[in-house]
């Protein structure tokens, strides 16, 4: 796919993602039998939409990001310090059934990396900086998350979350396309975005 197309892409994704869901809408409206069908695909279409997210993660610049001392050291703080505070001060606020509860601590204490790198850049703050640290916010997240649910919803978290069914999701949603991505990029690295413009 050419620049100009993912340009494209970008700019009317909001477009293209409202079109998606209207299609969706309208195909469980008109083929309500086809839910059996269309849940088998569920994880490969994921899946791959997730690899397509990891490629634009830059993993061969880890390194880069280790050398940049206190632009890291203050992103870590604001992630796993301050916005798990100001998490448990809106739910304090505000009481949520647990299942609904489960959805936002996952939103709130795990906020999508690459929506993050591009509005810094358009609100001009350091994107560039930013994308270098994201595989290792990303790995952060991964492993900070499971111990901020228990520490949020003890012992309460059994009851909605079937550990089989989350490590299935994670192992093949999150570690299979993460490691395809950082094995693609790893394998052809002219593959991997420019570190100069967010994803």
């Amino acid at each position: 796919m050419s620049l100009s197309r993912v340009e494209w892409l970008e700019r009317h994704q909001i477009v293209i993602y409202l079109a998606a869901l209207v299609l969706g809408a309208v195909a469980g409206l008109v083929l309500p039998g086809g839910a059996s069908a269309m849940e088998l695909a569920i994880y490969p279409v994921l899946g791959a939409l997730l690899y397509a997210t990891f490629l634009q993660v830059p993993f061969t610049a880890l390194t880069r990001a280790f050398r940049d001392v206190r632009f890291l050291s203050a992103t870590m703080v604001l992630n796993f310090v301050v916005v798990p505070v100001v998490v448990a001060a809106a739910i304090a606020l505000i009481p949520l059934p647990q299942a609904v509860l489960l959805g936002v601590l996952l939103v709130l204490l795990t906020p999508c990396i690459d929506y993050v790198i591009v509005f810094s850049g358009l609100a001009g703050g350091a994107h560039q900086r930013l994308l270098a640290a994201a595989p290792l916010l990303m790995l952060a997240q991964m492993v900070a998350l499971p111990l901020l649910l228990v520490l949020f919803m003890g012992p309460g978290l059994a009851d909605i979350v079937e550990i089989g069914p989350f490590l299935e999701a994670f192992l093949i949603l999150i570690v299979l396309p993460l490691g395809l991505a950082w094995a693609t990029e790893t394998l052809a690295p002219g593959i991997a975005p420019a570190s100069g413009s967010p994803p």
